[in-house]
């Protein structure tokens, strides 16, 4: 006689104080290994203007990473799919998504 399958687990999402308000950013990078997917989160800070060696004007544009997430490569995919959901409900609710530069 085989066992009842049991139901799949509640999952209560627990949110930190400290992480409660979310951080900010405006940009952000992805890079790999063989072990992870690494999302660094940034915000652009303020550029400076200058000059480079040749005296040709060059803007120097300093970045901050304000979160840092890995993720094993098999859930990058998933994580693709949830955004992708998520894209699609949110312009069906408010309109279609601007994108940047334009």
């Amino acid at each position: 006689m085989s066992e009842p399958a049991l139901p799949p687990p509640t999952v209560e999402v627990i949110v930190p104080e400290a992480l409660s308000a979310g951080a900010y950013a405006n940009g952000f990078t992805c890079w790999y290994n063989r072990t992870d997917f690494t999302l660094d989160f940034l915000v652009y800070l303020p550029g400076d203007p200058g000059v480079n060696d040749a005296g040709q004007p060059v803007v120097h544009q300093p970045t901050q990473v304000v979160s840092r997430v890995k993720f094993p490569p098999a859930l990058i995919f998933r994580l693709m799919q949830i955004l992708n959901d998520s894209m699609s409900n949110y312009e069906h609710q408010f309109g279609p998504i601007v994108h940047l530069g334009e």
